[in-house]
């Protein structure tokens, strides 16, 4: 018994592409996620001891958007 499997370029094409982005919003979320570790730790010493529990709480809410 002969299977002949037969591929279509079109699909292949979408196939890599849609695993392409796939991959591409995985490095865009990791990138946001370091981002914005930086912008809290930085936004916390420039406006100081006051103010860090709300810039930690607008950074936990703008990672859980994402």
């Amino acid at each position: 018994m002969d299977v002949e499997i037969a591929v279509n370029q079109e699909q292949t094409g979408l196939v890599l592409l849609i695993d392409k982005l796939d991959m591409l919003q995985g490095l865009l979320g990791m990138g946001f996620s370091i981002a914005l570790v930086v912008v809290v730790i930085v936004a916390a010493v420039k406006l100081g001891w006051r103010f860090w529990p709300w810039v930690l709480g607008a950074g936990l809410l703008a990672w859980l958007i994402v």
